[in-house]
């Protein structure tokens, strides 16, 4: 099998497994594969500079989806105080501003969100 070929394959693979929902390891495990030649090909395609789907975190699979109202910063005195964040987070360009109004619920979900981007 040539180069090519064979890195098609294994991308073809590796794009089954992270899409099926298990974890890298159970996929594996179905399949027949050794998670050890499965992550060889991942390292493998990703020196190659191929664009390879992130593993599926056991731990992370179900996510709630958590409205955040948006709204401009009105500039009169009286409404200021309702506008001011308690809590602001500043980090690569992105601005994430909480609320004293802000639930129980809204605070927890940003916060395990921000814990899987950083």
């Amino acid at each position: 099998m040539s180069t090519t070929l064979n890195d098609e394959h294994w991308l073809n693979l590796i794009t089954q497994c992270r899409s099926s929902g298990l974890t890298d390891r159970q996929w594996c495990i179905e399949n027949g594969i050794p998670v050890s030649t499965f992550y060889y090909h991942v390292r493998a395609l990703r020196k190659k500079a191929c664009e390879v789907p992130e593993a599926v975190d056991a731990a992370a699979q179900k996510q709630e989806v958590v409205q955040i109202p948006l709204w401009e910063r009105e500039q009169h005195s009286d409404t200021v105080a309702l506008h001011t964040p308690s809590i602001c987070l500043e980090m690569q360009g992105i601005r994430i501003e909480i609320h004293e109004q802000a639930g129980a619920d809204v605070i927890r979900n940003t916060l395990l969100a921000l814990r899987q981007l950083c």
